[in-house]
């Protein structure tokens, strides 16, 4: 069980960096382009370096860095610290998505309340 949590874990904290990143490339490839007044070309050979460039970002520093961050032992002391201070028992997927569906579905009836008040 923990060995899937974790990888669920590393997985996600890797996906978010991976986006964090080819965000922030993005963000910078659109500022050098407006700066610079760059024409179809160079554009088009500033985002396939940059997309590269994300690339390499992401296989090696984010992923490295989460596998170094994110090891069994520690994401295993950090859910026994976490557990420890709610005192309540896990609870499972389907307690879980239950809680979930009630939340949405009390959501959309306040939602859908309110614009029948307004009509």
């Amino acid at each position: 069980m923990s060995s899937r949590r974790n990888t669920l874990i590393r997985t996600v904290a890797a996906l978010c960096g991976d986006i964090a990143v080819g965000v922030g490339l993005a963000t910078a490839c659109a500022w050098v382009i407006e700066v610079a007044a760059l024409g179809l070309f160079l554009s088009f050979l500033l985002w396939l370096v940059g997309a590269l460039l994300a690339l390499a970002l992401s296989q090696y520093l984010v992923h490295p860095a989460a596998q170094l961050v994110l090891s069994d032992r520690k994401l295993d002391a950090a859910c026994k610290a976490l557990a420890s201070f709610t005192h309540t028992t896990p609870k499972t997927g389907a307690q879980v998505s239950e809680e979930v569906m009630d939340f949405g579905r009390k959501s959309w009836d306040s939602v859908a309340e309110r614009m029948r008040k307004a009509l």
